[in-house]
């Protein structure tokens, strides 16, 4: 481009004529201008169509998680919802709290027994308890990983530091008896008691909804099949088929709505889980702190890698993955190391991705990060997810973090 430049302005100069030369010179410009308008529009184009070709398929999916307290949540928001969980608790249940600490101050309380009070709807009682991951909430969580699967959408992880802060209070003893309703139960966690939160509850943009879907049968395999067609009016969230009772089934997803196959049954009303689009503007939920999600940008590069298998692990297809992730913009990488010599302790990485593939002697990767803020009590929850996400692309290593 420097070589036609400089023979234009030799041209232009070799003319004598003043009204000539500038006559070219506009005519010249004029061309240029016009032809890198054309090769711009041309390019983007041709980004356009490859972009729509590969584009992010999750990008209805992304899912915010957030805390708060129970009172705080906005029954009108159209993007944030209580996580339903189930009722079955287990012996001795008395409660939950959600404990505002790090990581390594919750694996030090989980591991240790508290004495508590307890008042019931018929007495007082003094009692030991001790705290554990909340399980009602592991579970909801799980189940929206299983639907994932069923609906043939790409299994990711979620990205909720709170989880493991909201610990269930089990009376270890069993002084409580099961059938009085519980009001309040104060644990004499001594200089932890300030982090104690009460009453609080975890919120997501996922939300279950019913429709009632009109139903062909069809041939297919020699077997019946019942085909559900439901309309949808929501162009922007996700959606995810739960039909009940079903073990297998499969959708097909269209620019009007959803179609879902079934074998067992025809049913007069369908579930679905809707992934609503998040618009903090239409919710008033009081969070106690910002929203966390598993939002990725998909850059150019990474969505061509995804149709590119990848047969060989290196530090800088480690750090495009982790830098295309929302959240890992709150650490600096510093180092990735292959087989760590020495203990590393273990970690409380996504149990849902856990599966016997982790049982097999691999080879060990460990990502040293540092957070950004030093006081952040989410960092190795965040951290977590950044592994297990890692640990889906790449289940020949085992991967593992450390902070410093």
């Amino acid at each position: 481009m420097e070589h036609v430049k400089e023979l234009l302005k030799s041209r232009i100069e070799g003319i004598h004529d003043p009204v000539q030369r500038i006559l070219l010179q506009d005519v010249l410009a004029d061309v240029f201008t016009e032809l890198l308008q054309y090769s711009e529009e041309r390019y983007a184009r041709l980004e356009n169509k490859l972009d729509r070709e590969t584009g992010d398929s999750l990008r209805q999916y992304y899912i915010y998680t957030g805390v708060c307290k129970r009172e705080d949540i906005d029954n009108t928001s159209r993007c944030l919802f209580e996580i339903k969980t189930g009722q079955a608790y287990g012996t001795g249940y008395l409660g939950r709290i959600f404990l505002a600490c790090g990581y390594p101050v919750i694996r030090q309380c989980i591991s240790r027994e508290y004495k508590a009070q307890v008042i019931t709807d018929k007495g007082e009682y003094e009692t030991v308890v001790s705290l554990r991951y909340c399980h009602a909430y592991l579970d909801a969580i799980g189940h929206l990983y299983h639907q994932f699967n069923l609906s043939q959408k790409q299994w990711h992880t979620i990205n909720c530091p709170f989880l493991y802060k909201m610990l269930d209070i089990v009376d270890t003893k069993g002084v409580v008896p099961c059938d009085e309703a519980v009001q309040k139960v104060e644990i004499m966690l001594g200089e932890l008691s300030e982090y104690v939160i009460y009453d609080a509850v975890l919120v997501w943009n996922v939300q279950e909804e019913i429709y009632k879907p009109s139903v062909e049968t069809a041939a297919a395999d020699n077997e019946g099949v019942y085909i559900h067609k439901i309309f949808l009016q929501d162009k922007v969230s996700g959606y995810l088929a739960a039909p009940e009772g079903e073990d297998f089934f499969w959708t097909v997803f269209s620019q009007d709505g959803i179609l879902v196959h079934t074998r067992k049954r025809a049913h007069e009303n369908m579930k679905l889980l809707k992934v609503a689009h998040m618009d903090i503007n239409k919710d008033l939920t009081g969070l106690l702190y910002p929203l966390q999600s598993n939002y990725r940008n998909m850059r150019h590069v990474d969505r061509q890698a995804l149709n590119n298998p990848r047969c060989i692990w290196t530090e800088g297809e480690t750090r495009r993955i982790l830098s295309s992730y929302e959240v890992f913009n709150e650490f600096e990488l510093l180092d990735i190391c292959m087989d760590l010599q020495g203990d590393i302790p273990g970690i409380d990485i996504n149990h849902f991705i856990k599966s016997n593939s982790l049982l097999k002697s691999r080879r060990k990767v460990a990502l040293i990060l540092h957070p950004k803020d030093s006081k952040d009590i989410f960092c190795y929850e965040k951290m977590f997810f950044l592994l297990s996400e890692l640990q889906l692309c790449a289940a020949e290593y085992e991967w593992t973090g450390i902070l410093k």
